[in-house]
């Protein structure tokens, strides 16, 4: 499997957080994030201005675990230390916050 690193990974959180990107065109990290739970795909009608049949889009969408670890991405990112953590190998620690609480 390929490493992938916290800036990488942050930065396909946030594509698919604020763009909508085609599934069929993704990054190879979508795949990765998508078997740790934090995306999925979503088909989105296309709306053309020519008329005729126009096939229906996969596009990538976070789930919530993924908008979790994009908030957590995000405020690291703005941390003193990022620099030096940004080209560390991505690792996901396997459950959010409220996963925790839930647990205790």
């Amino acid at each position: 499997m390929t490493a992938y690193s916290n800036e990488a990974v942050l930065e396909a959180l946030r594509r698919a957080q604020y763009r909508q990107v085609p599934w069929a065109k993704r990054p190879g990290v979508f795949e990765f994030l998508r078997s740790l739970g934090m995306m999925d795909t979503v088909r989105q009608r296309t709306v053309a201005p020519a008329p005729g049949f126009h096939a229906p889009v996969d596009i990538a969408v976070l789930t919530e675990r993924g908008r979790a670890e994009f908030a957590r991405l995000s405020r690291d990112e703005r941390s003193l230390d990022w620099d030096a953590r940004r080209m560390h190998h991505y690792v996901f620690s396997g459950a959010v916050a409220g996963e925790r609480a839930a647990a205790v």
